[in-house]
């Protein structure tokens, strides 16, 4: 195979300036033959441009022949049945996050794919962020050294998407969950790639625009334990009136990395390993202290859907050249797993295992 087929189901903000712009790009290796949308509106225009077919229910793009790859961009409750059906079909299947609202689901997605013998990658963009990449590339060399505590903050508003009342996204049988659920996700597989898996977590929540969000949470916060020793917090915002961003803080034994998408330059690396233990010294090798800020290709309003673009392109580098994404289904079960616990925690106000 030198180039995949590629069936979209869900062509909503995310599949389409992310996921679709994604394939666009490797022409090459990608073609895009089918998509799928209860919304007509939004899909005509696209298989127009490809040549691709258009279906209205999922299942009919899933027994399609000609589609080796299903990527799912739907509502977050309808991903565990629609990649289990897919994985069954013997698809192929890039899950946008959270993977699945129950453990149960993700279980069998799991063993289904391993089962069939397809490739199984969950949509986590943050290991496609730049800045991220290379914050990481900081820490495995151990320029900070060991890492004692670390923050994170994800922040944005959705009150335009809550406008309309109809919209999935405020609702608990829908969405699964509120902010935890839909950004959580991505701080619990940020902090566990940077930092460590984790112990335990404590977690609070609560619903600020209770006129737009019916029955979930619209912020919440919470403190998490590492198996490794360290500590760190986490902040989640759906009320923020600013361009959706992320902030990442790592501070080690040796320096401190400052990741901050809105920055022109998100990344900063302050580390001491080079710095002579000789105190007489110490500002003669101040030269090799201070702050640095690697250059990387870097957008405010653009950095999220370039990293899409990059994970979609990803997923078919593996699916042509059979290799492991870099994004499991079992990492995609740990961040729901997670989520699911800090709701635990934050209705008990008891800090538990995780």
């Amino acid at each position: 195979m030198d180039r995949v087929r590629v069936g979209m189901i869900g062509l909503g903000g995310v599949g389409t300036w992310g996921h679709l712009h994604g394939y666009e790009e490797i022409p090459e290796q990608a073609k895009l033959v089918a998509f799928c949308d209860t919304n007509p509106g939004v899909i005509n225009e696209p298989a127009k441009i490809h040549g691709a077919k258009t279906y209205s229910d999922y299942n009919q793009l899933i027994a399609d022949p000609d589609v080796d790859i299903v990527d799912i961009s739907a509502p977050h409750f309808l991903h565990g049945r629609i990649a289990l059906a897919a994985i069954k079909a013997g698809k192929n299947v890039l899950c946008e996050k959270p993977f699945t609202t129950t453990l149960e689901e993700a279980d069998a997605i799991i063993a289904a794919a391993k089962d069939r013998g397809v490739k199984l990658m969950v949509a986590e963009n943050t290991r496609f962020v730049r800045a991220y990449q290379v914050a990481s590339e900081f820490v495995a060399k151990e320029a900070i050294g060991k890492i004692c505590f670390a923050r994170t903050y994800l922040g944005g508003s959705e009150v335009i998407r809550l406008s309309n009342p109809e919209n999935w996204i405020g609702k608990k049988n829908t969405a699964g969950g509120g902010v935890m659920f839909d950004a959580g996700v991505h701080s619990f597989y940020l902090l566990r790639w940077m930092v460590g898996e984790m112990s335990t977590v404590q977690a609070t929540t609560i619903t600020f625009l209770k006129d737009l969000y019916q029955d979930v949470e619209d912020n919440a916060m919470g403190v998490i334990h590492f198996k490794n020793g360290a500590i760190g917090n986490f902040t989640l915002s759906n009320t923020t009136e600013a361009p959706w961003t992320e902030r990442l803080e790592l501070f080690g034994t040796k320096g401190s990395i400052i990741v901050d998408m809105l920055a022109e330059r998100p990344i900063q690396v302050f580390s001491t390993k080079n710095r002579s233990d000789d105190m007489a010294d110490w500002w003669s090798h101040y030269g090799d202290v201070g702050w640095t800020e690697p250059f990387i290709a870097h957008s405010a309003l653009e950095w999220k859907p370039t990293s899409m673009r990059r994970e979609v392109q990803h997923f078919v580098e593996c699916v042509l050249e059979d290799k492991q994404p870099l994004v499991t289904g079992e990492d995609g079960r740990r961040d729901v797993e997670i989520s699911l616990k800090c709701y635990e925690s934050a209705k008990i106000g008891k800090e538990i295992p995780v």
